[in-house]
């Protein structure tokens, strides 16, 4: 899980560029290269390859394909926002295009319309529940074992 989250918010390291000047429709900028599904996939695969090496191949494949999404996600709720100049490049580095989804929830407006409020609304919410979810079915797997 730990490995997961690192893995979500590793999207944002491309922030580096912002106090050297890098600007945000430059390749390497802010919601660029490190936010596309090419990069999702490497660091994905790298992490559950460089950190899981004691799972069984089956189950390292499954977590690498959960660190793939863990990473993607980022990028894909990043497409949900108005308060980025741009949206992230899904397919750099072959293309520098940035995409904003038609429906951007995540603006920086006030109550449930700010970003924190908006986010607690439709990410962390749900996450929640698919957490909760998650923890129900495994007790219920372990009171049958």
């Amino acid at each position: 899980m730990t490995l997961a989250a690192i893995c979500a918010v590793a999207p944002d390291l491309d922030l580096i560029g912002w106090p050297l000047g890098v600007p945000f429709q430059a390749p390497l900028g802010h919601r660029g290269l490190t936010h596309s599904i090419p990069f999702a996939v490497l660091i994905g695969a790298a992490a559950a390859a460089a950190f899981l090496r004691m799972l069984p191949s089956r189950d390292r494949l499954i977590a690498g394909l959960v660190l793939v999404l863990a990473t993607a996600t980022h990028s894909l709720l990043d497409a949900l926002t108005t308060y980025s100049p741009t949206g992230p490049a899904f397919w750099a580095p072959f293309s520098n295009a940035r995409y904003r989804f038609l429906w951007t929830p995540l603006t920086g407006e006030g109550g449930f319309r700010t970003g924190f409020g908006r986010e607690a609304l439709y990410v962390c919410l749900p996450a929640l529940v698919v957490i909760l979810g998650i923890e129900w079915w495994r007790r219920g797997q372990a009171k049958r074992s």
